[in-house]
């Protein structure tokens, strides 16, 4: 019997179908709108309840891309959310991503976010902004079981225009983008996991206050 043509091109017919399905996307392991306009409550959209209590912020603000957000006075305003297990990515990938929009340079930085300080055991990170030779830089800072990165780079970003901001730790790679700008480097950090709460717009126990807009925080874990 007479060879079929398609029997040679299964094998590739095949690998064309498998590259064509489509890459399923990390789901956010905490979501933040911040859109709500009354009360003292930040709620989770992805799901998961990790909603945040609100101090001294200032809801229904003008945000980004039309949306609602939130004003942070720079002396007293945060958001703390509790910790969780969720929260902490463990050895896998960690993506998060804040918004903010502000005028004033920071006389030392503004904590946007973070989970924990360099004295916690088990590691922390944070994005943040820091005052260097007078203008407002970005920072992102990653500390696990094996090591830490950080990277201070970028334009100054305190000009009310707001600015997207992401710090991601991957298996062998860490990276920051600013505005789509990546700055990356290959290495790995380790673990990453503790037991203190997140906080936005200050540390959790106060201090680094951000005085500024901040809107559409987002954490993927996975």
């Amino acid at each position: 019997m007479p060879r079929s043509p398609l029997i040679g091109l299964l094998p590739a017919l095949a690998m064309v179908a498998l590259s064509a399905s489509p890459v399923v996307a990390a789901s956010p392991a905490a979501l933040w709108h911040m859109d709500e306009t009354s009360g003292n409550v930040m709620n989770d959209s992805s799901g998961h309840g990790f909603n945040g209590t609100l101090s001294n912020v200032k809801t229904g603000v003008a945000g980004f891309n039309g949306s609602t957000a939130y004003g942070f006075n720079g002396s007293s305003s945060k958001v703390v959310v509790p910790d969780a297990a969720g929260l902490n990515p463990g050895t896998k990938d960690l993506v998060v991503s804040v918004h903010v929009a502000f005028t004033a340079v920071p006389a030392d930085d503004y904590d946007l976010i973070r989970k924990g300080l360099q004295s916690t055991a088990g590691g922390d990170w944070k994005i943040e902004i820091v005052r260097v030779n007078g203008a407002a830089i970005a920072r992102c800072y990653l500390r696990g079981s094996s090591g830490s990165w950080q990277k201070t780079t970028g334009p100054n970003l305190a000009d009310g225009a707001w600015h997207t901001i992401t710090c991601e730790r991957h298996a062998t790679t860490v990276q920051m983008s600013v505005d789509g700008t990546v700055w990356k480097k290959t290495t790995t950090i380790g673990s990453l996991s503790n037991t203190t709460s997140l906080s936005i717009g200050a540390k959790a126990g106060g201090g680094d206050w951000t005085k500024g807009t901040i809107d559409e925080v987002s954490i993927t874990i996975g």
